[in-house]
């Protein structure tokens, strides 16, 4: 590395190269997308990233929160929403036996609402299921207490914030992420993979 100059907030870094085997050298356009749960990151990633990971087990309304912020953040920088990409992680939990889906799903919830409470509490999760939860979830959470937690959080909750139950309720889930502003899902195969692909062969109508 060269040096090293200093503009604002940002730092520009010159003088690097990338050690390439084979292939080719010269510099090339790598497309930067940000990881962003908070909005301050999210603003972030509105005004210098080409595109923003949103994250899952969050409500399709916190979708709404963060395309505000993602369009203040492009105006800061003479842009429009539309030139950000923006692919969703989706949990998706799909079965012919609805249960099972619901209760794949209903598993990895527990382990978030025992470990990021604060990512459940911003998806719209009470602060009462979190307060129960944590009288009987410690963490790092044994497989025990996980599966002996998983009672306490009702199918409605699970489907708040994942695409899980039948293939028309998984669906229909993932279109609410892409009418909330996702440009493309990430989906997160729980339940059954192959009829997730399936289902999602010809689409997400």
């Amino acid at each position: 590395m060269e040096n090293v100059t200093f503009h604002g907030e940002f730092h520009h870094v010159d003088g690097i190269q990338l050690d390439v085997v084979h292939g080719r050298k010269e510099p090339r356009n790598v497309p930067i997308y940000i990881g962003a749960t908070g909005m301050k990151m999210m603003e972030m990633a509105g005004e210098i990233a080409d595109g923003v990971c949103l994250n899952y087990l969050v409500n399709p309304r916190y979708n709404a929160e963060a395309m505000d912020a993602l369009e203040a953040g492009a105006k800061k920088a003479g842009r429009k929403i539309d030139d950000i990409d923006r692919p969703q992680l989706v949990i998706c939990s799909v079965d012919n036996d609805r249960k099972h889906a619901l209760d794949m799903a209903r598993k990895m919830m527990v382990q978030y609402l025992g470990q990021q409470p604060h990512l459940m509490k911003a998806s719209g999760v009470s602060q009462e299921l979190l307060d129960e939860i944590h009288q009987v979830l410690t963490w790092p959470a044994t497989e025990e207490e996980i599966e002996g937690a998983m009672h306490l959080v009702p199918d409605d909750v699970v489907q708040m914030c994942t695409a899980s139950g039948s293939p028309e309720e998984v669906k229909a889930k993932v279109r609410e992420y892409i009418s909330s502003g996702a440009t493309c899902p990430i989906l997160y195969p729980l339940g059954d993979p192959k009829l997730m692909i399936d289902i999602f062969s010809t689409g997400y109508n």
